[in-house]
């Protein structure tokens, strides 16, 4: 079969999951045509997805968030007005993905959390069978915890999620746990895309602390607390466009270029891992059971809904700040049960997906 990807730059994790199934797809004898990705002008695509991906990459403009001025968090309802002033720009994306379908002829699209695809479906009603894939699909499941209050943000991520996924087969719930299917929804609980070079890695903890932030403005907090306690080691990986592979503010702290196969290695070698509330990486740090401690981006609803699923789970304690003294003490209590049952829950269904992107006809 030949699939056609459409996937949302804007949180690596959708870039992750895209590689970790096409590398499985292939391995069947399945064809990838191409991948359909909004174009960031701030955060353009990383190299290593290019170099892996190993297939045409077609850029469009889709919706995306603004980032507020100290580069910790997003700027929602300016982000709201912002996009849908856009509508011209975004009819143009609609003949780009129109062309594309045409001309690639895709027996099946597989949508990694790109918005504009479930627009594109709302209003031109295309026959192409699609899939809709990701962890923010978990929200409707009866297991699911969500956030206290916020209710309002709740419904508008709910919303999203419908637009996203508008005249999909069914939508493919990323989980944290072994949760049942809801086909009367139309929705399918399968594990994590965790890449096969994380599946293959054995933990080896070293002393020190790896982290990850989504936005660059959370370096000062970082090196703000590695200064006061110059006896913890930190390595960081982060976004910033103009920096240098490796940086080195403090004996004690360095800031690594987004990297994948460098990442993959500090991360089966950290100690304890801290990060933004990303689903993705917060996944392969806990199938290496390594101790976790989220901190949603400022604002950002999805993220505290990651950050109270893993909790649920056991998988990660979170907090509103980069707090490594809590990180700290977490690995002296943390155990290693919920870590085991995880990796249990993917390495027993790993394949589910699969069975579900390559017999989409026999989806009810």
């Amino acid at each position: 079969m030949r699939y056609l990807f459409f996937v949302q730059s804007e949180g690596r994790g959708h870039l992750s999951q895209a590689l970790a199934v096409a590398t499985d797809l292939r391995r069947d004898g399945h064809e990838i045509c191409g991948v359909v990705t909004n174009h960031l002008p701030s955060r353009p695509l990383p190299d290593y997805f290019i170099k892996e991906i190993n297939t045409p990459i077609y850029y469009i403009n889709s919706p995306y968030f603004l980032i507020s001025k100290d580069q910790k968090g997003i700027i929602f309802w300016r982000s709201l007005i912002f996009n849908l002033s856009r509508w011209q720009v975004y009819w143009k994306s609609f003949r780009t993905i129109k062309h594309l379908t045409k001309n690639l002829k895709p027996d099946l699209i597989v949508n990694f959390y790109e918005s504009l695809f479930g627009c594109y479906r709302l209003l031109f009603r295309p026959s192409i069978k699609s899939f809709a894939i990701g962890h923010q699909f978990f929200i409707t499941h009866p297991d699911f915890i969500r956030p206290p209050k916020r209710q309002h943000s709740f419904l508008l991520l709910k919303l999203y999620n419908w637009l996203v996924a508008y005249g999909s087969e069914a939508k493919i719930a990323l989980s944290f746990s072994d949760s049942p299917d809801q086909p009367q929804k139309k929705l399918f609980v399968c594990p994590p895309l965790i890449r096969q070079d994380i599946l293959e890695k054995k933990a080896e903890p070293e002393n020190f602390i790896l982290s990850y932030i989504l936005n660059p403005g959370y370096a000062e907090i970082i090196s703000d607390w590695a200064q006061k306690n110059p006896e913890t080691k930190i390595e960081a990986f982060w976004d910033k466009l103009e920096a240098a592979p490796k940086e080195n503010p403090l004996e004690n702290l360095c800031f690594h270029k987004i990297n994948s196969s460098l990442f993959i290695d500090r991360l089966s070698k950290c100690r304890a891992y801290i990060s933004t509330g990303g689903f993705e990486s917060i996944c392969e740090a806990a199938y290496l059971q390594k101790p976790i401690l989220m901190i949603p981006t400022k604002n950002h609803y999805e993220q505290w809904c990651n950050a109270y699923d893993a909790n649920r789970c056991g998988l990660a304690e979170f907090s509103a700040d980069f707090d490594f003294d809590k990180l700290l003490k977490l690995t002296k209590t943390q155990t290693s049960e919920p870590g085991q049952c995880f990796k249990n829950w993917h390495d027993k269904n790993q394949k589910k997906i699969f069975t579900i992107l390559e017999n989409p006809w026999n989806q009810k």
